[in-house]
């Protein structure tokens, strides 16, 4: 399996374009930079002192003007008299050679160039001879102005470039992540932290984001200078060039070090930032059972100590971070000192010039940049390894519940659904949770699942839409194993509402209306008014637009249930799955509930789990479970007929509780 990195790596190659065009604009940040610089050598030897010698052309107009300005001042007056005695100097010393003054083409760089190219540098360097002196630094001042705004072109190109895939990039990581998360089975969120999960959609994908941002794309442009610098400085003098590639093991080895140890320490920082995360999950979702408990302290203990170990392991990663610039500069200094000291020796012996000098350093200085920006980006490289390790674990999770190759899109049901000897377990070192169940529902008909806590009915349930699947045995939709029809097809007929209602952070029209973006708001009354919802709604401060706030805090629990229903009326399910739908509400609530039950389950196959049996008297079987298995089943009159059945027994305790209260 190819490494996240290389795999990262190919799913950035989907922005060709912008990555040429961000290497483009790299190339012209280089050779803009050193066409500049590279004209230190040449031009310093002819420039410079060519312009005090008769080669200089007049004194323009407006430096007289100047001159004539300043000639009263004390300072000035000194300035020219100096001035002229250093040019009454230097017309006399006749030794002087105007060759002297002429660029010269190093022994390095005729070593180096082949015949036929040394040919045209010769030509070019015979022209440039040619010019005045005083016009070859005004050309040359105006070439280095362009070359600089041309730099502050390349560079802004670059940058907007470069943040515009980064920013791509991390949509596009966000999108598969959570896309895979809705393709992933209920038992993955049972056992994975919701705290871990959002950590690694959020704060990882971030981290990875830092791989092609903008501050990246300079270190990987100040990187790519290396070559021109190593040309450059092979062309001014080759044997310096090569002596001095002795300190690169110097500057490249703590890099190396520093950076696999920046990996392990970014790997560990991640998963303290995911324990942060899921702590502010927990209680934020939590926040009534915290100040009803008074544990607020306890949870700010809980929470520092968390941010303790995050901060050590942030603080030893920054500790190793910040020791590579030194590092590197620190070898590239001695690297400076001690070429610096073979070029001044070069200079006392007449093998090279003090232009040639100057522009050696300034270019080696240049590279010092470059080789920090290497530990730079090795350090962010290891960082976005280590969260890339985190995005493609949840990527490359196979679901344990998908379709099959070529999935049948199943009908509407007309004979039945079945349960052909089934168990399942949800762990299989803990033994299974339901054993050899035989059930078949048939159309219209209303089954009720009733039995202690832990019989098992929930997870027969979760079976019917393939939340999870049967371990052995089938269940199967008119004949076809469920297994093998579409979840678009099997789902799409069921509605369900559950004890815990389930709302978003929408308006209760949206909240109805669930997952369409265009309805008919008459229907979404008409399932508001069966649900016995309409009333309390139109009292709300801005009715079906009202927004109800997350997991709906605005509204009591029997409010809370009755938009669920409305929400399964509105979806119109053929089979429909009520948990324990009217547990923990109120007798007015309950009431109200029951009542919109009623509407729903008209017409409708219907498997209803409850604990409060007067609530499924009317059911058409009465399924009674225990540890797992099917023990009773009938009709409410069968089974209370029967004294020494679970089902009696269930009802008399029931009815006992409910007299002394």
């Amino acid at each position: 399996m190819k490494s996240p990195f290389l795999r990262f790596a190919k799913l950035a190659l989907s922005y060709k374009f912008q990555l040429l065009l961000g290497v483009v604009c790299m190339i012209g940040v280089n050779v803009t930079q050193f066409a500049s610089v590279g004209t230190i050598a040449p031009f310093a030897d002819r420039i410079l002192p060519a312009l005090t010698s008769d080669e200089r052309e007049e004194v323009p107009e407006w430096m007289c003007k100047v001159s004539r300005y300043w000639s009263a001042r004390p300072l000035t007056n000194n300035y020219i008299s100096a001035k002229l005695k250093l040019d009454e100097k230097l017309e006399q010393s006749e030794k002087k050679e105007k060759e002297n003054f002429l660029i010269k083409i190093p022994d390095s760089t005729r070593q180096v160039l082949p015949a036929s190219w040394m040919a045209k540098v010769e030509e070019v360097v015979g022209k440039l001879n040619a010019i005045n002196p005083t016009k070859l630094a005004r050309a040359l001042l105006l070439f280095i102005f362009v070359m600089i705004l041309l730099r502050v072109f390349f560079s802004v190109s670059l940058h907007l470039v470069m943040e515009g895939v980064s920013q791509s990039m991390v949509c596009k990581l966000m999108d598969m992540m959570y896309r895979k998360l809705q393709e992933l089975p209920i038992r993955y969120f049972n056992v994975n932290r919701t705290g871990d999960l959002i950590s690694r959609i959020t704060n990882d994908v971030n981290v990875v984001q830092a791989t092609l941002s903008a501050r990246l794309a300079d270190s990987v442009a100040e990187i790519s200078s290396l070559p021109f610098i190593a040309c450059m400085l092979l062309a001014l003098n080759w044997k310096v060039s090569i002596f001095s590639a002795i300190f690169l093991p110097l500057i490249l080895a703590p890099i190396i070090i520093i950076g696999q140890r920046i990996r392990k320490i970014s790997k560990k920082t991640q998963e303290k930032i995911a324990d942060i995360v899921s702590i502010l999950q927990e209680t934020i979702t939590g926040i009534r059972i915290v100040r009803a408990f008074n544990t607020e302290e306890y949870e700010i203990g809980r929470f520092r100590r968390q941010l303790r170990k995050y901060y050590e392991q942030r603080m030893s990663g920054i500790r190793n971070d910040v020791m590579v610039s030194p590092l590197t500069e620190l070898a590239g200094i001695l690297c400076l000192i001690v070429v610096g000291s073979l070029l001044l020796i070069s200079v006392m012996t007449g093998e090279a010039t003090f232009g040639t000098i100057i522009a050696y350093l300034t270019i080696l200085l240049l590279s010092i940049k470059p080789f920090r920006s290497i530990g730079k980006l090795n350090n962010v490289i290891q960082r976005s390894k280590a969260a890339l390790n985190r995005i493609y674990e949840v990527l490359d999770t196979v679901p344990e519940i998908r379709e099959c190759d070529d999935p049948v899109n199943a009908p509407p049901m007309q004979k039945e659904l079945r349960f052909h000897n089934v168990s399942f377990a949800y762990d299989p070192l803990e033994g299974n949770v339901i054993k050899d169940i035989n059930l078949s529902i048939k159309p219209g008909e209303m089954i009720a699942l009733v039995g202690p806590s832990g019989s098992g009915k929930t997870t027969i349930a979760n079976l019917i839409p393939r939340f999870y699947d049967c371990t052995v045995g089938s269940v199967t939709l008119d004949g076809v194993d469920i297994r093998k029809l579409s979840f678009s097809s099997l789902r799409g007929q069921m509605g369900m509402v559950s004890q815990d209602t389930i709302l978003f952070n929408n308006t209760i029209a949206g909240n109805i209306a669930y997952g369409l973006k265009r309805y008919d708001i008459n229907d979404v009354i008409g399932a508001a008014m069966a649900a016995n919802a309409h009333d309390f709604i139109m009292e709300m401060p801005e009715g079906y637009n009202t927004i109800i706030g997350e997991h709906g805090v605005r509204l009591s629990g029997g409010q809370r249930q009755r938009l669920a229903i409305a929400r399964a009326i509105f979806k119109n399910p053929s089979i429909l799955i009520l948990d324990e739908a009217t547990s923990a509400l109120d007798t007015e609530s309950e009431r109200l509930v029951q009542e919109a039950i009623d509407n729903l389950v008209e017409n409708r196959t219907v498997i209803a789990i409850a604990h409060r049996l007067s609530t499924i008297r009317h059911a058409d079987r009465i399924v009674v479970m225990k540890e797992g298995r099917i023990l009773q089943v009938g009709s409410h009159d069968e089974l209370i007929k029967n004294e020494s059945g679970l089902y009696y027994k269930l009802c008399m305790m029931q009815f006992n509780d409910e007299e002394q209260a």
